[in-house]
């Protein structure tokens, strides 16, 4: 465990808060980094922020790390807690009646037909459903992704430049 604590601290210290750059910079491209995270995009999140970074003007490399939130394993309670804070500012009026926990449950039941998920996980046929449900939920998703990545976003910039400019501080007494 601590060779992981390790691990992380370096890349902490070295890929973010030793970059070349700027503290604005290096800040804005952790931003776009939180930003993109919470977005449903996995698997074009890395090519999302290199381009969004080069637009902006934002680092390209300091975002890179919070990409790695959203990954296979913890995409399904990511999504579905983006996609219950989008039902939420959707659709305020209706979420103490159930209907959306309800609907959620019925979506997930029909991802996994017959067999278990584990054992699903690996055919086509399941990712096509739930690249369906995916799209059924869309709206609610992206709005709930939006705000959660705006939120992850503007907490990882001041975060990040605070830290940024405290450590070269300390680097250069």
């Amino acid at each position: 465990m601590t060779a992981l604590w390790e691990r992380l601290r370096r890349v902490v210290m070295v890929r973010i808060l030793g970059v070349d750059d700027t503290p604005h910079r290096i800040a804005w491209g952790v931003f776009w980094g939180g930003l993109i995270a919470m977005t449903p995009t996995v698997g074009f999140q890395i090519m999302m922020y290199v381009t969004v970074a080069s637009l902006v003007r934002a680092n390209k490399v300091s975002g890179i790390p919070l990409l790695f939130i959203s990954n296979p394993l913890t995409v399904p309670p990511l999504y579905y807690f983006s996609w219950r804070v989008g039902y939420v500012l959707l659709h305020f009026r209706g979420t103490r009646d159930g209907q959306g926990e309800a609907f959620i449950k019925q979506r997930i039941r029909a991802i996994t037909r017959s067999g278990s998920f584990w054992e699903e996980l690996a055919t086509a046929e399941f990712w096509s459903r739930l690249g369906g449900i995916l799209w059924d939920m869309g709206a609610e998703l992206w709005v709930g992704s939006l705000f959660l990545g705006l939120v992850l976003g503007g907490v990882s910039y001041l975060v990040a430049r605070v830290a940024v400019s405290r450590y070269r501080r300390v680097l250069h007494r």
